[in-house]
């Protein structure tokens, strides 16, 4: 099995995937590989890349969404599963973030819909999504299954803004974050993480580690890499990432991830007419 994640590992700011990427996925396809994605967007993101990966779907079916919190099947367009927490421990949350960092401000994914501060601004790419506007503490109900819960502070510095939301939000749930150039922390159930949710579809399926080959590139991604028995950092990603990975792959520019499969069939396949 092939698991990636996808921004800044397999598609870039234009949301789509380099040609390479998708030449090397198709021959995955032919190979018989299956291909899984890994990534911290939600499911409503994700309607743009089917289009993208259409002649891949009976390879890339199960998507992993929203750093672990919910499986998708990406041709069928049907959530499999979702691994949600309650509103109310996102508003206890939400009320110590406020008295701790002032200017914090908020947004969550639920089940019924996503829910925003005034002044957030989505970054949802599809142009179809609703997103309903107002003060977190009136919007969010506490019986809200939660699927993924944001804290944002403009002009802070990143990774002090992620460390401390983590010292007040760790205790009731997993704290991550995977763009390195915003103070934005994402929060999902407690224990969830990418790698958890991989082993659950792993499980299911008789995989076993050893079996599969997995990329990313940002911290988010640094459990699941260590996890695969071939886990790979690409080049381009966080430098805590490629230096906690024993293996890196090229940097995404480069066509990395494509680079490492190609290199990977053609060893099989030399295998394969060896025996």
């Amino acid at each position: 099995m092939v698991a990636s994640d996808l921004d800044g590992t397999l598609i870039g700011e234009d949301f789509r995937f380099r040609p390479r990427s998708l030449r090397a996925l198709t021959a995955l396809e032919e190979a018989g590989v299956p291909v899984v994605f890994v990534t911290g967007r939600p499911s409503r993101w994700l309607h743009p890349l089917s289009e993208q990966v259409s002649p891949l779907v009976s390879s890339v079916g199960t998507v992993i969404c929203a750093n672990g919190a919910m499986v998708y099947d990406l041709a069928a367009d049907k959530v499999l599963a979702a691994n949600t927490f309650d509103g109310h421990i996102a508003l206890r949350v939400a009320g110590q973030l406020r008295e701790a960092i002032p200017g914090v401000y908020f947004s969550a994914e639920t089940l019924r819909g996503v829910v925003a501060e005034p002044g957030w601004i989505p970054t949802d790419r599809t142009g179809s999504d609703k997103v309903t506007v107002g003060p977190f503490e009136s919007l969010l109900r506490p019986d809200d299954a939660v699927v993924k819960f944001l804290a944002k502070r403009d002009d802070h510095d990143p990774a002090q803004f992620v460390q401390q939301v983590r010292e007040h939000a760790a205790p009731h749930m997993s704290v991550t974050h995977s763009v390195p150039s915003s103070p934005l922390a994402e929060m999902s159930r407690l224990g969830l993480s990418k790698a958890e949710t991989l082993k659950s579809v792993c499980a299911e399926l008789g995989v076993e580690s050893h079996q599969v080959m997995a990329f990313g590139d940002m911290t988010n991604d640094l459990e699941m890499l260590t996890w695969a028995g071939y886990g790979f950092a690409l080049a381009s990603g966080a430098p805590a990432v490629v230096e906690a990975v024993e293996r890196t792959a090229p940097a995404f520019e480069e066509d990395g991830v494509a680079q490492v499969i190609e290199q990977f069939l053609a060893r099989r396949e030399q295998l394969r007419q060896a025996r």
